[in-house]
């Protein structure tokens, strides 16, 4: 199959563009499926209780784990900091509802 193949869906709207929208033609192969490694970290410290300020971070996190793992971005990590570095989600693990739920109880916010 040599040479370029016409995507016949974008034909209509090319001439009706007076022909000025010229992405008629097809890909003829998939892009690249980027790979990222996301590590998310959260102040554990007693400071982020002024305002609930730990509840909204907590809220956050749940909601961007959930939209990085509809995006298909890659691995996932989560860790806290306050006094000492604390790694509650590593690389390599799915974060799936219940590695989640185990996160937000590590944190103390004390």
């Amino acid at each position: 199959k040599a040479g370029k193949r016409i995507n016949i869906k974008k034909v209509i709207p090319y001439i009706a563009s007076q022909f000025r929208k010229d992405k008629i033609w097809m890909r003829r192969t998939k892009p690249d499926k980027r790979d990222y490694q996301v590590m998310i970290a959260i102040d554990d410290s007693e400071s982020m209780m002024v305002n609930s300020a730990g509840t909204l971070a907590l809220e956050a996190l749940a909601t961007l784990t959930q939209a990085l793992n509809l995006l298909e971005v890659g691995d996932i990590s989560v860790l806290s900091f306050g006094d000492r570095v604390n790694l509650i989600h590593p690389f390599g693990q799915p974060f799936s509802h219940t590695s989640g739920e185990k996160a937000l109880s590590e944190f103390s916010f004390e």
